[in-house]
Parts: C-alpha cells; sequence; structure tokens
C-alpha cells in the first residue's frame, strides 16, 4: 500500500486458526454481488461461477490454479469458473460478482483468461479503500458501503456491458424465474434454434453450460433462502436440490466453504 500504511494496526482482525476465522468473518449478500470480510482465508479447491476480486488489508494473498500455476499479490481479480484454492494470513475483503449481472467486470476478468494482479495504480485505491473502513469492516452495513465503493474502483460505471444473444438473454430470464424447477433445459421456451445451437451460443456468451449455470444459481437461491431463516433441507428442497448432502456437496465444491460455514458469517 506504501509507507502511510501501518501494517501493525491491522493485526487486531488476525484470527489464530481456520475454524476462528470462519467464525469471525462477515458476509453480506446483495441481488447481484456479495462482499465478505475475513480476518484470514483459507479456501479448499473449488470452482466459483462468481467473478471475484479480492484486496488484502495487510499481506499478499496467494492464489493456486491448475496446472501449478501460483499468483501471489494484495489484489488479485479472478475471472469466473477458474478452479482455485485461496489463502491468506490476514484479512481480506472480497468481492463476489454475479457475471451476468456485471457484465463489464466479466468482460475484464474473462479477458485476463486466469487470476491476475490489479494494476498497480487501482490496486492502491482499492486497499486504500479498505484501510479507511478498517474500524468497520466487521459491520454489515459499511461493507455494503465497501463494496459500492470497490466496485466503482475497479469496474467504471463508464464501461458499455456486454451483450448476448437475445435468445441466451431469453434463457437467463427463464432460468431465474424457474431455479426451484428440476428441469435444466429451455424447453419451455420457443427458440426455435436445435438444443445444440442453444448451447453453443450459451456457451460463448456466459462461458459455461445452461447446467452449469443453473447449478450454481441454484446454490446461490438456496444460500438466499437459508440465510432468510429457512433450514438447511427446507432450502435445499426449494432450491431444487435433491437433498441436504447434494446442496452441501455442490457449495463446498462450487465456493470452497460449506453451508455451514457461510451462513456463519452472513
Amino acid at each position: 500500500m506504501g509507507d502511510s500504511i501501518d501494517a501493525s494496526h491491522g493485526r487486531g482482525f488476525r484470527a489464530d486458526n481456520a475454524r476462528d476465522a470462519a467464525a469471525n468473518a462477515l458476509l453480506v449478500i446483495g441481488q447481484a454481488r456479495a462482499t465478505r470480510f475475513a480476518p484470514s482465508l483459507g479456501t479448499t479447491n473449488h470452482r466459483s461461477h462468481a467473478v471475484k476480486l479480492r484486496v488484502a488489508l495487510e499481506s499478499e494473498l496467494t492464489i493456486r490454479e491448475p496446472g501449478g500455476w501460483t499468483v501471489r499479490a494484495p489484489v488479485l481479480l479472478s475471472p469466473s469458473d477458474m478452479p482455485s484454492l485461496v489463502t491468506s494470513r490476514g484479512p481480506v475483503v472480497t468481492l463476489v460478482l454475479d457475471p451476468e449481472e456485471n457484465r463489464d467486470a466479466s468482460r475484464i476478468a474473462r479477458a485476463l483468461g486466469r487470476t491476475s494482479a490489479v494494476d498497480a495504480a487501482v490496486a492502491r485505491r482499492l486497499r486504500e479503500a479498505v484501510w479507511s473502513a478498517r474500524h468497520h469492516l466487521e459491520s454489515k452495513g459499511h461493507l455494503v458501503g465497501l463494496g459500492d465503493e470497490l466496485h466503482e474502483i475497479a469496474f467504471p460505471r463508464s464501461l458499455q456491458p456486454a451483450r448476448f444473444d437475445r435468445r441466451v438473454e431469453r434463457a437467463l430470464d427463464y432460468f431465474r424465474a424457474n431455479l426451484g424447477e428440476s428441469d435444466d433445459s429451455a424447453s419451455g421456451l420457443p427458440l426455435n434454434i436445435t438444443a445444440q445451437h442453444f448451447r453453443a451460443l450459451f456457451l460463448r456468451d456466459v462461458g459455461i453450460s445452461p447446467r452449469a449455470w443453473l447449478l450454481w444459481n441454484r446454490l446461490v437461491h438456496c444460500l438466499r433462502i437459508a440465510v432468510s431463516g429457512a433450514s438447511l433441507s427446507m432450502a435445499a428442497a426449494l432450491a431444487g436440490f435433491s437433498d441436504h448432502a447434494h446442496f452441501s456437496r455442490t457449495c463446498r465444491r462450487l465456493i470452497g466453504y460449506t453451508p455451514s460455514d457461510i451462513l456463519r458469517t452472513h
């Protein structure tokens, strides 16, 4: 960050182990974005469809991806659907973005091809924003506001959102309206194209298959239901999962934490 920041001031956020870090973390979930503060990070290997901007308050982040690729930096941007394992010994604020609702961010991240360090000037502004909010990182209201600020710094609103094929747009609207259903196709839509053609369009515009998109968004939908107060079993049923165990396995594989870990931080 520069000489103006004394990293020792942030040490009060540090947790002694992964369990303490999970217990002291905080997550706020919005409509198309979530913001998470954690005293440290230590995920399992996972493959999230979200775009993630991670800003370390003190030390560097370390992200390991397939093939042995490892990147270390104070601020890292990860594109969607990139398997990774994330660690940090110090506090981190993570901006988690729905790539279809935040297409400028998704376009920038996908152009990188893999997790990469953010431009030094932008990274400095991001860390300054987090540093200024360091005394309020355990407050939901302040964390929401910080998420807004980080989003604006990293992905200016002047960028024009990418446009998808109109049939893909219609399918996304249909899928969002039917996340609790078991059907994983766009058979209810008169798209007038073959299933193979539709899948190719969806892969081109969204980056993953319709089936993978539905699984990810059902997981997010399930977590929204759970944080509203429903039991994990009821949330799983309402979101179209076969049972609680299916929901839990999917959560760990796609996010790197169990549902219980996430709910403790909300």
